[in-house]
This record gives structure tokens, C-alpha cells and sequence, in this order.
């Protein structure tokens, strides 16, 4: 692909971040994609779930994709629009899944509960690497990222009070809408090619798209 549009925003050729996003559902799904359209190409999607018929409004698969496995779905998707293939693990996070990281791995956060996000955060936490974690989330007409370098010990704790306390549930028609989505995709994707360029990038990004609101941090 010819990046020539965007190529003094962040030219492909002079990546160096390794992408890993876990669960590929509503933000996941479109994450991947556009960091493929972005140009990266050391990207990783982790998942174990199958496209169901609820699925496909608000993610990025088809019709067609009803039954199968979202990682492969998924890589198909990606493929055909960009001819690039991204690497996929059909598996669910849990305390004994081992993440491989190094000091350029970017973790992304998509998954929809509190304890899969907490036992992400302490593999993190025990590799030993200064790891960037960013954790989406979204409900609603509304979503939030908390960024975490695992380098920096204030950086942690105040995530780690981001991972307490009680969270409400939303109502079945309430839970996502695509618009919301893409906006909390591209501020994410906007992050990383932050953390790319050694840029500042706000540590908490809170917005409210029915009143339009945004705060950061």
C-alpha cells in the first residue's frame, strides 16, 4: 500500500512497536483493522469467542462470518483489504496464559469484564518489561482508555484504582453503538502513534458522545 498521504503523521517503514490486542469484539475487531490500515504490521489478536448474529452490527464481521472463529474471520478481513496478515491465537486469557513482551510491546485492552482485565494487568505487572497497556472501555454512548506504563511505578497504582470498585451494568440495547466505536478506536490509534513517536499522550481520555464531552488526563 502506498502510505504517501500520511507518511510525515507516521510513515509504516519506521515502525517499531509490537501490537498485541486482546479480545477482538466490538473495539478489538475495528482496532485491528485500522492499525492494519494505518500501516502497522506486527500486530497479534488474541481471542477464543465465535462471531454470533448480535455480533455483526457492531463489529467488523459479515454476514458470512456467522460461526467462525472471530481471530480467523478476522484475518481474512484484514488480509483482504490490506494484503497483510496479522498473527491470531484462538485462546482464552487466563492466570496460566503467558504473554510475550519486550520493552517495544504495546498491550490493548478490549475485553468486556473487570477480572479478565485484572489478570492481564499482573502478567504485565510480573514480565518485568516496561510494557505500555492501554484499556478501552465502552458502554453506551460513552467509553474511557487508561493508559499504564509498566515502568513507572505512579503510573501503576493510579490504574490499578481505575480497576477497583463497582461497575454498573447496562441494559441489552444499551451496551454499543458503532459510532461511539470508531471514535474510541481513533483516539486509541492516535495513542499509539503517539507512544511510537515518543510523544506525550494523556494517561485517562473520558468522553461522552450524547453530550459531547471529553476530558483527559
Amino acid at each position: 500500500m502506498d502510505f504517501n498521504r500520511q507518511h510525515n503523521i507516521f510513515n509504516p517503514n519506521e515502525q517499531k512497536l509490537n501490537i498485541t490486542i486482546v479480545g477482538v469484539g466490538s473495539t478489538g475487531s475495528y482496532m485491528a483493522f485500522a492499525l492494519a490500515k494505518f500501516g502497522y504490521r506486527n500486530v497479534k489478536v488474541i481471542d477464543y469467542d465465535i462471531v454470533e448474529a448480535h455480533n455483526i452490527p457492531v463489529q467488523i464481521y459479515k454476514p458470512r462470518d456467522e460461526g467462525r472463529l472471530k481471530v480467523e474471520a478476522l484475518a481474512q478481513e484484514i488480509y483482504e483489504h490490506t494484503g497483510e496478515r496479522i498473527v491470531c491465537e484462538n485462546k482464552k486469557i487466563d492466570e496460566i496464559y503467558s504473554f510475550e513482551t519486550d520493552a517495544y510491546s504495546v498491550v490493548v485492552v478490549c475485553v468486556d469484564n473487570m477480572e479478565a482485565r485484572k489478570i492481564i494487568y499482573q502478567q504485565m505487572k510480573t514480565s518485568g518489561q516496561p510494557v505500555r497497556l492501554i484499556d478501552t472501555r465502552m458502554g453506551g454512548e460513552g467509553f474511557s482508555i487508561h493508559t499504564c506504563d509498566m515502568g513507572n511505578l505512579e503510573n501503576r497504582e493510579q490504574y490499578e484504582k481505575s480497576l477497583e470498585g463497582t461497575f454498573k451494568e447496562l441494559p441489552c440495547g444499551e451496551k454499543a453503538v458503532v459510532y461511539c466505536i470508531m471514535s474510541l478506536v481513533a483516539e486509541t490509534t492516535n495513542i499509539i502513534k503517539k507512544i511510537e513517536k515518543s510523544e506525550s499522550y494523556p494517561t485517562i481520555v473520558k468522553r461522552e458522545m450524547k453530550n459531547y464531552r471529553i476530558l483527559s488526563n
